[in-house]
C-alpha cells in the first residue's frame, strides 16, 4: 500500500486506541501516530480494550492478535457484537502469516492486518486510508437518513394534500353541475348560495395548491431565499392593514404593540408569509368582539422574538405538541366555520427555520393561543442601508 503524501493531513480529531501487551511496541507506534495528529488510547489487554471501547468511542482500533487473557480475534467479535462498537474499523497487528488466520481475522469483523515488525509509515497508510472510508460511510449513511426523512415527509404532505382536496372538490364539483343544468329554474337566492359555495371550494382549492408551491419551493436548498436588512414595525403594519377587512368582519380588534422600530435581517417574502398566516390563524380562531395583538422583544440570543397573540379558542396541550407534525394532519374549523388546509404553520417552522430562527406556540383552552417566532435583529436601525430597509 502506498504512504500517504507528507503534506497530506490526517482526518482531525480521530482517536485512534492501540490494544498490544508490548509497551515497547505501543510506545514508538504512539508517538508515531501522535506526531501526525491523532489523539492514542492504549489498552494492555482485550478486557481493556472492550472497556476503553466502549466509553471513548475511538474511530480505529489497532489490536494485536496475541494477548494474555482473550485474544485479539475474541476481542475483536465482542466489539462486533456491541451496538456502541460494533462500527468501530479494526485492523489486526499480528506476526501470524498463514492464510487461515488472515480470513479468521476477517470473519470477525477486522477491515485490514498489518504485520509484525510493523513499518510505520505502512500503518499511517492503512490507518488513515480507513479512518477515510468510515468518515464517507457515515456522511452517506447521514445523507441517506435524511432523504429517507425527506422522502416520508413527502409521501405524508401528498397524502394530506390528497386528502383536503377532495372535500373541495366534491361540493364544487356538485354546485357546478347542479348550476349548469337547472339554472333556468333556480331562484336568485339559490343561484346566489350555490355560486358562493363554489366560490369558497374554488378558493380552498387555490389555497392548497399555494401551500404546495410553497413547500415545493423550500425544498429546494436556497432557491428563492434573499435575506437581507428589512424595518420590522413597517412590514407588520403592511400585514396588518391587508388583513384587517378580515378582522372587521368579525368585529376583532387588530393592532401592533412594536414598542420601537426594529432592524431585522430575514427574507421578506417568508417573513411576509410566516406574518399572514399566523395573523389569519388568530382571525380565524377568534370569536366576534375578540383582540389580535402582535408585539415584539430582543431576547438575550440578540434575536427578535415575534408573537402574534389572541383571546381565541386556544388548544389543549395534546394538540399544540402535533401542530409541527407532518405525520399527524391536524385542522380545525374556526369560530365562523372557517376551514384551513392544517398545513400553513409547517411551512411557517419551515420558513422560520430557513431564516435562522425557531417557532413555538403557548395555548389555553377557551383563553387565546400566542405563535412565538425568531428572527435576528440588527443591532441598531440605524446602521440599516438606506437602500436596503423596507
Amino acid at each position: 500500500m502506498i504512504a500517504p503524501d507528507a503534506n497530506e493531513t490526517p482526518i482531525p480529531e480521530q482517536t485512534i486506541l492501540i490494544v498490544d501487551d508490548n509497551p515497547t511496541n505501543i510506545g514508538v507506534l504512539a508517538d508515531y501516530l501522535e506526531e501526525h495528529g491523532f489523539t492514542i488510547l492504549v489498552a494492555r489487554d482485550g478486557e481493556s480494550a472492550l472497556e476503553k471501547a466502549a466509553y471513548a468511542r475511538p474511530d480505529l482500533v489497532l489490536l494485536d492478535v496475541m494477548m494474555p487473557g482473550i485474544d485479539g480475534f475474541e476481542t475483536c467479535r465482542q466489539l462486533k457484537d456491541k451496538e456502541a462498537t460494533q462500527d468501530i474499523p479494526v485492523i489486526f497487528m499480528t506476526a501470524l502469516a498463514d492464510v487461515e488466520d488472515k480470513v479468521k481475522g476477517f470473519a470477525v469483523g477486522a477491515v485490514d492486518y498489518v504485520t509484525k515488525p510493523l513499518h510505520q509509515e505502512e500503518v499511517l497508510a492503512r490507518v488513515t486510508t480507513h479512518l477515510k472510508i468510515r468518515s464517507l460511510t457515515q456522511r452517506l449513511q447521514t445523507a441517506n437518513t435524511a432523504l429517507m426523512q425527506l422522502n416520508a415527509d413527502k409521501d405524508k404532505f401528498f397524502s394530506i394534500l390528497a386528502h383536503d382536496l377532495r372535500g373541495p372538490f366534491l361540493p364544487l364539483l356538485g354546485s357546478s353541475e347542479l348550476l349548469a343544468r337547472r339554472v333556468d329554474v333556480l331562484s336568485k337566492p339559490k343561484i346566489a348560495d350555490m355560486s358562493m359555495a363554489i366560490f369558497e371550494s374554488a378558493q380552498r382549492v387555490l389555497d392548497l395548491l399555494e401551500n404546495l408551491l410553497q413547500w415545493g419551493r423550500l425544498q429546494i436548498s436556497h432557491a428563492d431565499f434573499h435575506p437581507r436588512q428589512l424595518e420590522l414595525t413597517r412590514i407588520v403594519q403592511q400585514n396588518i392593514e391587508l388583513l384587517r377587512p378580515g378582522a372587521m368582519t368579525k368585529e376583532i380588534a387588530l393592532n401592533s404593540q412594536l414598542e420601537r422600530p426594529f432592524t431585522i435581517y430575514a427574507d421578506q417574502h417568508m417573513l411576509n408569509f410566516v406574518l399572514r398566516n399566523l395573523i389569519a390563524n388568530a382571525i380565524k380562531f377568534t370569536p366576534k368582539n375578540g383582540h389580535i395583538t402582535i408585539t415584539a422583544k430582543p431576547n438575550e440570543q440578540k434575536n427578535l422574538v415575534v408573537s402574534v397573540t389572541d383571546n381565541g379558542m386556544g388548544m389543549p396541550p395534546s394538540v399544540v405538541a402535533n401542530l409541527f407534525r407532518l405525520d399527524i394532519h391536524h385542522s380545525t374549523l374556526g369560530t365562523a366555520n372557517e376551514t384551513g388546509t392544517g398545513l400553513g404553520l409547517i411551512l411557517c417552522q419551515e420558513m422560520v427555520r430557513r431564516n435562522g430562527g425557531q417557532i413555538w406556540v403557548d395555548s389555553v383552552e377557551n383563553k387565546g393561543t400566542t405563535v412565538h417566532f425568531t428572527v435576528p435583529i440588527v443591532n441598531h436601525a440605524e446602521n440599516a442601508a438606506p437602500e436596503q430597509a423596507e
